[in-house]
Formats: C-alpha cells, structure tokens, sequence
C-alpha cells in the first residue's frame, strides 16, 4: 500500500494534472528525473560497472609502476644512509 506521505504528493500533482494535463505534468516529472541523472554522471555519481572496474585497475597498475620506480630511485639514497650509520658505528667502537 501507499504510505500517507505518497498520498500527500499525488494530492499535491492532480490538481496540476488537472489544470495542465497530465502528459505536461508527466513530461515534466520524467524531464526532472532527466536533469539528476545527467548531474550524476557529470558528477561521478552515477558510473557504469564496467568503467568504473577499468579505472580501478588502470589505477592499480600505475600505482604497482609507480611504487617500482620510486624503489629504484630510493635505493641508493638508503645505501647512502646505511654506509652513513656503519661509519657512524665504527667511529663509535673506535673511541
């Protein structure tokens, strides 16, 4: 059943269903229905499965590149670090 408050609104719609017409009030209704939609998908709201299944992995892919580029440019700045702690060390056991 319908609850009270969709009672209320088509309350409120027939007497413009009446003064109008209904195909002007329905085209209305269905052109409002457009309008978000349309602002939806504008807004990413609103993707299709598929799309939004590439874009992930599309992602995934750039980040795993990502993360190997970033390891190899940071491997010898830690090599640099790790001789910079075994020197420290050793002057450390030579006092």
């Amino acid at each position: 059943m319908m609850e009270s408050s969709e009672l209320s609104t088509i309350e409120k719609l027939l007497p413009l269903a009446e003064k109008y017409g209904l195909a002007v009030l329905l085209t209305f209704i269905l052109l409002m229905i457009l309008i978000v939609l349309v602002r939806m998908i504008i807004n990413g709201d609103l993707v299709p499965r598929r799309l939004l299944d590439k874009a992930e992995e599309d992602r995934d892919r750039l980040q795993a590149i990502l993360d190997k580029e970033r390891e190899e440019l940071w491997e010898p700045v830690l090599d640099v670090f790790k001789s910079i702690k075994k020197v420290e060390k050793a002057e450390e056991s030579d006092s």
